[in-house]
């Protein structure tokens, strides 16, 4: 599956060559560039690392995003030893499925990747000597993440009011819980604080009003009933008008500028949407302005266009299926680990999943912003179940929790 997934992506890449376009065609042009940086964290220089050796954007991209693939992959495949094998199997499925997505200059799978780091840095920490040192590694990869991608922070704090009392009636029979809710406050606070840190060295402070929190306005603030919660014109007119407001007051007066019952049918409108939001990767790749007008000169243009509908339309019925599988195994991981007697890890994979719901039935809708939901949906669950598995590490009594003590052996 491995080899498939990376031979599928080369192939689409190589055939189509996409140009940066879009938010990536900013990404490419600031990479390496401290003065042009405006998002991207710590991903952004990664990328401008084989942009300076001399790589276009598409084996800049393929280079890039097939490494955090194949990592996602390898750690799917430790968390998911044994019995848990499932889960990384959905994993392959899932990134297979992402496989025309790699030669996009893009972030996503490389956030990621780097949560998916932060996922094994911690299940190592459990049973490691040198807890701290893995724990302190989960938190920087974690913090890596957020900072390559925001949306993450908002996860993450959502993860952490979720999560948070649960952990602390928990700790004593699930003595890792405290730690992962720590690594989730800690990782997304220093991932934030990066992010704003590179902005404001890049005078470009504002931008956060102004392109990344246009993702609020366009979700919410001033989303129609139909055609909900996606990128428009008229959302980021909305939020240059209210820069000089501040935040609060701003959400406060567009609000009060429709009755409660609107607000409703948005959500409402949102809901399946978010629930089953759609298919990407092969969407991207074709609709790329480069690809298109390619298409639009052959002479083959209607016979080539009719190949790529059929192809959007496979993949669009792939995604549900394996949208389906996604969800069925959280569910699945979740009562396994209930009926075990883990209470804190029935909840993890859950919540992971809520917390992505619950923070697109408030912003901006686009496929790709689920990438990370169902990608790590699988790993989730297996490191749920494989930390419910652990003993307390003998530093565990550091934390106010009782070491596990063997029995005495029979005589």
């Amino acid at each position: 599956m491995a080899g498939l997934f990376v031979l599928t992506g080369v192939l689409l890449a190589l055939g189509l060559a996409p140009l940066p376009h879009s938010d990536w065609l900013l990404y490419w042009e600031s990479a390496g560039d401290p003065a042009a940086y405006e998002r991207g964290g710590v991903g952004l220089w990664l990328l401008a690392v084989p942009k300076a050796l001399g790589l276009g954007p598409v084996l800049a991209s393929l280079v890039l995003n097939l490494a955090a693939g194949l990592l996602v992959l390898w750690i799917a495949w430790m968390l998911g030893q044994g019995r848990r094998q499932g889960w990384a199997i959905l994993t392959c499925a899932y990134l297979f499925l992402l496989a025309p997505y790699v030669g996009i200059v893009q972030l996503d799978m490389i956030a990621a990747a780097f949560l998916a780091g932060a996922l094994a840095c911690l299940l190592r920490s459990l049973d490691a000597p040198g807890r701290r040192r893995f724990q302190l590694a989960a938190v920087a990869l974690l913090a890596a993440g957020v900072s390559t991608k925001p949306q993450y922070a908002l996860l993450a704090w959502t993860l952490v009011i979720v999560l948070a009392l649960p952990a602390w009636l928990r700790r004593r029979q699930e003595p890792w819980a405290p730690a992962l809710v720590g690594v989730l406050l800690v990782g997304s606070l220093l991932g934030y604080a990066l992010d704003n840190g590179l902005r404001g060295l890049s005078g470009r402070s504002e931008a956060l009003r102004t392109s990344s929190a246009v993702t609020l306005y366009a979700g919410l603030l001033v989303s129609r009933t139909e055609n909900c919660g996606y990128w428009s014109p008229e959302a980021a007119r909305a939020a240059r008008e209210d820069k000089d407001k501040s935040l609060p007051l701003a959400i406060r007066d567009r609000l009060a500028a429709q009755p409660p019952i609107h607000w409703r049918a948005v959500i409402w409108c949102k809901l399946p949407q978010v629930l089953r939001p759609p298919a990407f990767s092969l969407y991207w790749l074709l609709e790329a302005p480069s690809v298109k007008s390619r298409v639009a000169a052959s002479p083959s243009r209607m016979v080539q266009e009719a190949r790529y509908q059929r192809a959007i339309d496979a993949e669009r019925s792939l995604y549900g299926v394996v949208t389906f599988l996604l969800l069925l195994g959280v569910a699945a991981g979740a009562l396994l680990a209930w009926r075990r007697g883990h209470r804190f890890a029935a909840l993890v994979p859950v919540a992971w999943v809520l917390s992505f719901w619950a923070v697109h039935l408030v912003f901006e809708i686009q496929g790709r912003y689920f990438l990370g939901m169902y990608l790590l949906a699988p790993l989730f669950s297996a490191f749920a179940l494989a930390a419910a598995s652990r003993r307390p590490s003998p530093g565990a009594v550091e934390c106010g929790v009782t070491p596990y003590i063997p029995p005495e052996p029979t005589r």
